[in-house]
């Protein structure tokens, strides 16, 4: 029996921010291990419940437009292991800050590429939001080193632009393909691209806590499942604000579970980020509300 009803919903955002969260510290806990490997398992992971799901005929797959299908998946791929490698290298809150700032760039893309109309309100809170990553990346007050972007915050941003296309993406696929093959696809894209990188001692190591891998496998599927389900049952602009609680969440169990550090101008330009992103996530549902309604 189908459950309706926007609590109901709710209930489910709030499970998959859990879940997201869960998967951000044991993939920082999991530090010691490759990144390949971590990756490889999420994704094998994932193509294994969703095909489970689909033999036990819980869901339907269907795969209509492939290449848009097989280009989300390798964007998606890239995404996850940018984030996954910038959790282990500069801590799981600052690489959430920079990662779930997507909605920035799809919302630059969207204006550069698909030359759609950016209202004055937005460019507001893009702008606010790039402020907030300045302050997030560069220390003032006298340092030596007061420029603090380093490599790894360069893949953790490049991490938000790769998720801010595959979002793009995945607008063109809901007219056709629903939200568990586009969710299979970028897990099959990611089993076969990070196979054989997974497999190869010389660059991953030794391997242990293997069962701790597959927790993180289950916690990613399960969260991308539960958000999926949850925005059956509520509107966009009700589930963006729990879908931009996953990077306090792990600022918060960063900062008190792994002893990251986060000055007052870095809790200050992550706000910063979080609050404009939220502000752009809305005004883009309500833009998609009135397109609706005209």
């Amino acid at each position: 029996m189908k459950r309706e009803g926007s609590s109901y919903g709710i209930l489910l955002m709030i499970l998959s921010v859990i879940a997201f969260g869960i998967m951000a510290s044991l993939v920082r806990s999991m530090s010691h291990v490759s990144t390949y490997i971590t990756v490889f398992v999420r994704f094998a992971i994932g193509v294994g419940v969703i095909g489970i799901l689909a033999m036990m005929r819980k869901i339907d797959l269907k795969f209509v437009r492939s290449p848009l299908l097989l280009l989300r998946g390798i964007t998606g791929t890239a995404s996850v292991a940018l984030f996954y490698l910038a959790i282990v290298k500069i801590g799981m809150g600052k690489a959430s800050v920079y990662s779930y700032s997507y909605p920035l760039f799809a919302s630059l893309l969207s204006a550069i590429v698909l030359k759609e109309r950016v209202h004055a309100s937005k460019w507001f809170m893009m702008f606010l939001a790039l402020i907030g990553i300045v302050l997030v990346s560069f220390q003032f007050g006298g340092s030596e080193k007061a420029w603090s972007f380093g490599w790894f915050d360069f893949l953790a941003m490049l991490s938000a632009v790769t998720n801010a296309i595959s979002i793009l993406i995945v607008k063109k696929l809901h007219g056709t393909d629903d939200s568990y093959a586009i969710f299979f696809a970028q897990s099959i894209v990611g089993f076969w691209l990070f196979l054989i990188p997974a497999n190869l001692p010389e660059l991953t190591g030794p391997v242990t806590s293997s069962y701790v891998l597959i927790f993180i496998g289950l916690a990613s599927a399960c969260a991308q499942l539960l958000n999926t389900e949850g925005y059956r049952h509520v509107s966009i602009a009700t589930g963006s604000p729990f879908h931009m609680l996953i990077p306090i969440v792990n600022v918060i169990v960063g900062v008190f579970v792994f002893n990251e550090v986060f000055s007052t101008q870095e809790i200050i330009g992550s706000s910063l980020v979080v609050m404009a992103c939220l502000g752009i996530l809305r005004l883009n549902s309500r833009s998609a509300t009135q397109h609706k309604q005209a």
